[in-house]
C-alpha cells in the first residue's frame, strides 16, 4: 500500500502571501521615509521674485538683436562658402576637362606610333629607327 501525502492549499499559498506582504510593507516604509524627509527637510532654496517687466523686455530685446546679428553673420558666411564651393567645383570641372584632353593627346601619340607606354608605366619615344627611353634617366 502506498501512502500519498497531500499538501494543503494553505501550505502552498502561505509563502506567496508572506512574500507579497513583505514587499508591500517594504515599499510602504520607503514611501513613508521619502514623505517624512520632504516634510522635515529645512534645506530649501528661497525663490526669487520675478524681474521687473521693463528690465526683462529690454534684456529680451538685446538678446533678440544679438541673435539677429549672429544670423546675419552666419548668412553672409554661408553665401561666402557657397561661392567658394562653386569656384572649387568649376575648377575641378576645368581640371577634369584638361585631364581628358591630355589623355586624348597621349592616346593620339600612342596611336600615331610616336610614343609607347609599357605595362609598368614607362614611356618610350620613337626617334628614327630605334626606340630610346624618354623617362629622363639618360638626360634625353
Amino acid at each position: 500500500m502506498q501512502k500519498t501525502l497531500t499538501v494543503s492549499p494553505l501550505r502552498k499559498t502561505l509563502p506567496a502571501y508572506v512574500a507579497a506582504l513583505s514587499m508591500t510593507a517594504f515599499i510602504g516604509v520607503v514611501f513613508l521615509a521619502f514623505g517624512l524627509n520632504a516634510l522635515l527637510n529645512h534645506n530649501t532654496t528661497v525663490t526669487r521674485s520675478a524681474p521687473q517687466p521693463d528690465t526683462q523686455a529690454s534684456a529680451d530685446q538685446a538678446t533678440i538683436q544679438g541673435l539677429q546679428a549672429a544670423i546675419t553673420l552666419y548668412q553672409s558666411r554661408e553665401t561666402q562658402y557657397q561661392t567658394e564651393l562653386k569656384q572649387a567645383a568649376d575648377q575641378i570641372n576645368q581640371m577634369g576637362q584638361q585631364n581628358q584632353q591630355y589623355q586624348q593627346l597621349v592616346q593620339a601619340l600612342v596611336n600615331a606610333g610616336v610614343i609607347q607606354i609599357t605595362q609598368d608605366g614607362r614611356v618610350f619615344i620613337s626617334r628614327g629607327a630605334g626606340l630610346q627611353s624618354g623617362s629622363g634617366d639618360d638626360g634625353n
